[in-house]
């Protein structure tokens, strides 16, 4: 798997995590465990990669990250339906209870079994698409907020230490670690030799 697909499927795994049994009641909070599944996808991007993320790209990572945590949270529903651990009996046992805390008659045994029933296939089908839709959205808004905030960490890594960007310009002299084109690198005894050899040159026409 690249590493565009082993972020998205982190971030689908953390969205469908926080869809399921009692972890979905985060999501009351304008789903706030869609978004923050959609902000994981992109800080894995950008921890595997290290790379920079734009607003678009995380965009893109965030959608599918809720679309593909839709799914995986249908299917640990049905894994945990058994056990009524799942967030659709958990939310029955919530409306139910606080129908008797109000003073109000339970769900009756009919319309509890027609609740858990799902209303057969196709309603299974539209909600599963609805649930789709509607992560998709608030994942994209997740990935948005996650390339603002690990956008940068990754921009970071693309500028080496020192502020110097791999391929910029070199700098030459001793500062710079290198020599200069065509030539060696002068130094300091350059001075003294010129003129040690200028002397030997007026001694030798003296004694002609």
């Amino acid at each position: 798997m690249t590493p565009r697909q082993q972020s998205i499927l982190v971030g689908a795994v953390v969205t469908g995590l926080l869809s399921t049994s009692y972890l979905s009641l985060i999501n009351f909070a304008c789903c706030l465990g869609v978004i923050l599944g959609g902000a994981v996808a992109v800080q894995q991007f950008t921890s595997r990669t290290g790379t920079s993320v734009e607003t678009g790209d995380g965009v893109v990572l965030g959608a599918l990250a809720g679309a593909g945590g839709a799914v995986l949270a249908n299917i640990f529903d049905r894994a945990l339906r058994p056990l009524g651990l799942d967030s659709q009996s958990i939310s029955q046992d919530m409306m139910q209870n606080f129908a008797q805390m109000q003073g109000q008659q339970g769900m009756s045994p009919e319309m509890m079994q027609q609740f858990q029933g799902g209303g057969g296939m196709t309603m299974i089908i539209v909600g599963l698409l609805f649930g789709i839709v509607v992560n998709t959205i608030f994942g994209a808004i997740g990935g948005a907020i996650g390339a603002a905030i690990f956008g940068e960490e990754g921009q970071a890594q693309d500028v080496q230490p020192g502020g110097t960007q791999p391929g910029g310009p070199r700098t030459w002299g001793p500062e710079g670690g290198g020599t200069q084109p065509g030539g060696a690198q002068p130094g300091p005894s350059d001075g003294p030799q010129d003129e040690s050899a200028g002397g030997s040159e007026s001694k030798s026409e003296g004694s002609v």
